[in-house]
């Protein structure tokens, strides 16, 4: 797996109670949704941003509950220090920050469960993320993953409750009928995205469909 996709923890801000809000609890007009680079995010000149935190159990697309402090490139989060002056909040990987990836939570109590993760997003270390720079694999990984198979695998690689970044880079992958399964996992994400969106939690939503 580790040759197609690079799995990598993220932020992790020590109060998560300080610097997250679900994202209905702030001003709209104060969260840019949908940066693409750091660079874009302190450009924007917003406070908050979409929070990865992992979630419950949930398959393709969906948990997009959070918005993180992240105003001027995390400079609250990266001046929390303790009464020594060490810092407490741990800055993983921000080179990846807002890219486009598939993700896991970490501990599931039933079958694990993997997302596609659009660009926007910072991830911290429950909700871990695997990138690809050009993006050609994600959706072709995560259709053979979401499978009954791909789950009885991780199951071998770590019988416990708890889906680690090694036990994600063990997984073995070969690339076969890829064009089917990639077929099949974006539309598995688009359906997944329409019931996200079908919701008042979700951030797109624009009315129920019953109307």
């Amino acid at each position: 797996m580790d040759e197609l996709v690079t799995p990598k923890q993220g932020l992790a801000t020590a109060d998560n109670n300080r610097f997250l809000r679900e994202w209905w609890e702030v001003d709209l007009n104060n969260i840019k949704f949908d940066a693409t680079s750091t660079v874009e995010a302190v450009a924007s000149g917003k406070k908050w941003f979409p929070y990865n935190k992992g979630g419950s159990f949930r398959r393709w697309y969906g948990n997009y509950d959070y918005v993180v402090n992240w105003e001027n490139d995390g400079y609250e989060i990266k001046h929390f220090v303790d009464d020594k002056g060490k810092q407490r909040s741990v800055v993983r990987n921000p080179s990846y920050y807002f890219k486009e990836a598939i993700t896991w939570s970490d501990v599931t109590s039933s079958n694990f469960s993997l997302r596609y993760r659009s660009l926007g997003s910072i991830h911290d270390v429950k909700g871990m993320e695997a990138f690809e720079e050009a993006g050609k694999n994600l959706y072709y990984i995560l259709g053979v993953l979401n499978t009954k198979i791909g789950n009885y695998i991780f199951k071998l690689l770590n019988p416990t409750i708890s889906l680690q970044i090694g036990n994600f880079q063990s997984f073995p992958m070969i690339i076969h009928n890829k064009k089917q399964t990639e077929t099949i996992a974006r539309k598995n994400v688009l359906l997944s995205k329409c019931d996200w969106d079908s919701s008042e939690k979700s951030w797109e939503y624009k009315r129920s469909p019953l109307i």
